[in-house]
């Protein structure tokens, strides 16, 4: 009996963070819950997805390039998930970035995917997020930051594999720039060798951020909030792992303690689902 209890209290505490639970969050707004998308990763989709090719500096101040052969599908343990490398070779650093503009947007949905990180600190940046799948330029097209770890605070207060980012992008032009975000601690560790799920719950008027479905953070984009235009077009999708920059605020890639010369970090995803 004693083992018998053992094993339900190793199932408790292990459900939240194994992604396979498909219960329902406080659904809002009417939004149904009826799959509009999904891929398992059991291969790279071009018609879904585009690698990116980016040489380093190329925004924030990161210091990777972005190449096609740091984006692979591939085995982790019984699963096959896409894989995202960074590696560090040659004093170079590489990784890997992908999104689906012009192939999968939407909008007002919910869409989550199970993730299993790296460890960050210091200098990994892995992100999941949305881009306006529209003309318009940047901010004016909309930014959806939903997962961002390896902030600069994180690595003051020892607290990288706890301290989450969630943000928004928004404004007319460039000078006009404007970012409503959100940073804070969840209850246990993102980077702790196992999947977790990350959610957006997305509709007129709100943008609700959701880890291990857990409320995160919710955002006002209603008509009175001075934002509501910037996120009314259709969405894409991306998944990328970069290293240094401006978020964590290392650009010396000497001071990447998580990539030394040599060493690899993948960021993995499970599939990812859009409702």
């Amino acid at each position: 009996m004693k083992n018998v209890k053992l094993l339900f209290l190793m199932f408790i505490v292990l459900v939240p963070h194994a992604c396979a639970s498909e219960k329902d969050s406080d659904w809002v707004d009417g939004i149904e819950e009826t799959c509009y998308f999904k891929d398992d990763f059991d291969s790279f989709n071009e018609k879904v997805w585009t690698k990116e090719v980016r040489d380093p500096g190329w925004v924030n101040q990161e210091l990777q390039a972005y190449d096609e052969q740091h984006v692979t599908v591939g085995k982790d343990g019984d699963k096959t998930v896409l894989i995202l490398t960074a590696e560090h070779k040659n004093g170079q650093i590489y990784s890997g970035r992908i999104h689906s503009k012009g192939k999968m947007s939407f909008k007002h949905r919910k869409v989550e995917a199970c993730i299993r990180l790296p460890k960050t600190a210091n200098g990994l940046w892995p992100a999941f997020w949305m881009m306006g799948d529209n003309e318009k330029p940047w901010p004016q097209c909309g930014e959806i930051d939903i997962m961002e770890m390896g902030e600069k605070n994180g690595i003051i207060n020892g607290t990288s594999e706890t301290y989450l980012n969630t943000a928004i992008h928004y404004g007319s032009s460039v000078e006009t720039h404007r970012q409503e975000y959100y940073a804070g601690n969840v209850a246990h560790s993102l980077q702790d060798g196992t999947y977790h799920l990350y959610t957006l719950e997305w509709t007129e008027q709100k943008l609700s951020v959701w880890i291990d479905q857990v409320l995160f953070y919710t955002f006002d984009i209603s008509k009175v909030s001075g934002r509501h235009e910037f996120f009314q077009d259709e969405c894409y999708v991306l998944f990328n792992l970069a290293v240094g920059g401006a978020f964590p605020n290392i650009t010396d890639k000497e001071k990447i303690s998580a990539l030394r010369e040599g060493e690899k970090a993948h960021m993995y995803v499970d599939w990812i689902k859009v409702y």
